[in-house]
């Protein structure tokens, strides 16, 4: 047991944050002139520059500071500076008045000079675990590189709200641990530790089930996390030295803190029991500035990767920028829930930049496509920025209803007309069956989408609904041939004659299952995602009423929809509506084709070619490269093959 224990003591993170020789008054300096720019530029009328100004001030400065004022003076002061930058970008976009835009970058002024002396002279994490039984022998033993202690980096992304909140908990319980010991309470220096920090913070709020899951190497983590609190608890039974359990708890904290920076911004909603400060959920649930920046900042350092010759790093990391950035801070569903046009603009830019980069194109052709990238990201910003009215929520929910429910609706009205029409009306369950089993699945998938896939999810999901989009091309080309070899064959006028409802087989009836049930879940997962991002832009039951009831209105147009399409399919001639329909499944495999190829790319499956002048056809699927058009191509001659044989076929039975 003693070697264990001192195995464990002997566990060594070296970890420094602010440490007290930081002077952080060049970075706050800077914010001011920065200020003083800003307001040269609005007052000269170029809201552009003054707004991307803010942006790089909060991004290129304040977040070098953020850090330090998160440790020092806690979470809710952080958030309360860093609102300001938003409210000083919104001020300038509604064209406010010059005092009132000066006013907020003088309180924030005010606030940096206040916290100023408190983050250069503040908190310093160092240390190293020791045997408490050997702790001063421990102390004269160490190792000359454990003796050095790593800093912080200068600029981190900001950490998710709700596990910045616990860790500034656990923070406190550790402190206060660290000072009851001192001053020889021994059973409330252990209840902070092993009540308070482990079990109601670590534990209960699932942080310890967030690092297990969303780190790389979660679990030995996390092992070592609840170890070295369950050593600190045998350091106090054995009387360690109040310096060395302070010294321990100390790397405890920053080996917590570590790791919770590390947490990606959608692992928040695993969160429980945690309370948000009102400042920090506003400007969390609204404000993608600071995501915009460091898209805009990473797409950067991948340029000057590219220009140094690290193609392959560089296109790695433009790629990961989507995932950990764009898709990982909720961004994208929040701009596809409004407008998913805009959305699908934003992934092929993201795409092209790594196109273009293994295409080896100079670095003034791939700075145009970032620029073009923070063109469309600066248009998404300003459609997400601030909290949803109710009206505006009703709008989005009924737009996303009916902008994902129709594609899937074309595919379903024809099935089912096409039963109706030939006599099968008993072989509806094929419908009803699919129908449902997608509606379910889709809830699931989503579920599946947020909770299991981790850290990688966004990758995951691409790839799982290009294999769905290119499954159903299968047998979308399938059931099309299957019509349109049917259209003028006689064999269907003796069919409607004789209403032979059966004639159906068993394989041609599980096409149709599985053409149904592809055609709801690809549509319906993502469908629930974008609802999810509507849900948490509501802030009161006012907005959450007006999702549920554009969403109830969709429905309503839809069952419309289709009824009226059905009504209208019956009573096209036979061989007109096979021809008619089977052209329309033929149309939507080819998109499905295009589509699920890009959505591969999306999910680092390939590396796109691109073809410089070709362009973008969205309503298509045609996309400018070769990957795409090449497969395309080939299903349009095997559609034109298809039709010239059994156009001749049909010839020769007449």
């Amino acid at each position: 047991m003693t070697k264990i224990l001192r195995f464990i003591f002997a566990l060594f993170i070296p970890f420094a944050l602010n440490a007290a020789d930081t002077d952080y008054t060049p970075e706050i300096q800077s914010i001011k002139d920065s200020f003083v720019s800003i307001m040269q530029q609005y007052k000269e009328g170029k809201i552009d520059e003054a707004k991307t100004a803010t942006q790089n001030a909060y991004f290129g400065h304040f977040e070098n500071i953020e850090a330090a004022i998160r440790v020092n003076l806690g979470q809710k002061k952080a958030y309360s500076m860093e609102s300001k930058f938003g409210k000083i970008r919104k001020a300038i976009i509604a064209k406010k008045s010059v005092e009132e835009i000066q006013a907020i970058m003088d309180d924030l002024n005010k606030e940096m000079d206040e916290v100023l002396p408190v983050i250069n002279t503040g908190h310093k994490l160092v240390g190293e675990y020791s045997d408490p039984k050997n702790a001063d022998a421990a102390q004269t033993a160490k190792a000359p590189e454990a003796s050095q202690a790593t800093a912080q980096p200068a600029s981190i992304a900001a950490i998710e709200p709700h596990w910045q909140v616990v860790y500034n908990d656990i923070k406190t319980a550790l402190s206060a641990a660290a000072a009851a010991y001192e001053k020889g309470d021994k059973d409330a220096a252990k209840q902070q530790i092993n009540n308070k920090a482990k079990f109601e913070l670590y534990r209960n709020t699932k942080l310890e089930e967030a690092i297990r899951r969303f780190i790389d190497g979660g679990q030995g983590i996390d092992g070592d996390i609840q170890k070295r609190m369950g050593s600190a608890i045998i350091a106090i039974n054995n009387d360690v030295a109040a310096d060395v359990l302070k010294s321990n708890l100390e790397e405890l904290d920053a080996l917590i803190y570590e790791n919770v920076a590390k947490l990606p911004m959608d692992s928040g909603s695993l969160a429980t029991n945690v309370v948000l400060p009102d400042s920090a959920e506003d400007e969390a649930a609204t404000d993608f500035a600071p995501v915009v920046a460091n898209i805009k900042a990473k797409i950067a350092e991948a340029i000057k990767l590219y220009a140094a010759k690290d193609v392959d790093k560089a296109m790695s990391d433009a790629q990961d920028i989507y995932f950990d950035e764009f898709e990982g801070s909720g961004m994208e569903n929040k701009v596809g829930a409004i407008d998913v046009g805009l959305k699908t603009k934003i992934e092929g830019n993201f795409g092209e930049v790594v196109a273009l980069m293994k295409a080896g194109v100079s670095v003034e052709r791939l700075q145009q496509a970032a620029d073009n990238l923070g063109a469309n990201l600066d248009a998404a910003l300003e459609k997400t920025s601030g909290s949803s009215s109710p009206w505006a929520l009703f709008v989005y929910a009924l737009t996303v209803i009916l902008r994902e429910g129709f594609e899937a609706l074309i595919i379903v009205a024809a099935v089912v007309a096409y039963l109706l029409k030939t006599g099968n009306e008993k072989r509806m369950s094929i419908v009803y069956s699919s129908l449902g089993v997608a509606v379910v699945l889709s809830f699931v998938m989503a579920w599946i989408m947020n909770l299991i896939f981790a850290g990688a999810a966004g990758q995951k999901r691409e790839v799982m609904e290009g294999a769905v989009m290119l499954i159903a091309v299968g047998l979308l080309f399938y059931v099309g041939f299957w019509l349109l070899s049917n259209a003028g064959a006689k064999k269907w006028s003796k069919y409607i004659q004789s209403h032979v409802s059966e004639s159906i087989s068993a394989g041609s009836a599980k096409a149709l299952w599985w053409t149904v049930f592809l055609a709801v879940f690809r549509e319906g997962a993502e469908t629930v995602l974008f609802y999810q991002a509507l849900i948490f832009d509501a802030k009161d039951s006012a907005g959450y009423s007006m999702i549920a009831l554009g969403f109830v209105v969709g429905l309503v147009v839809l069952l419309v929809t289709y009824y009226v399409f059905k009504i209208f399919a019956i009573k096209i001639p036979i061989k007109l509506f096979f021809l008619v329909t089977s052209a329309i499944i033929f149309y939507m495999s080819i998109v499905f084709v295009g589509k699920g190829l890009m959505e591969f790319v999306e999910g680092k499956i390939f590396v796109p070619t691109k073809i410089e002048g070709f362009p973008t056809i969205e309503w298509l699927g045609i996309y400018p490269y070769y990957e795409s058009l090449i497969p395309q191509a080939i299903m349009v001659a095997a559609l034109i093959i298809g039709v010239i044989i059994m156009k001749n076929k049909q010839a020769k039975e007449a």
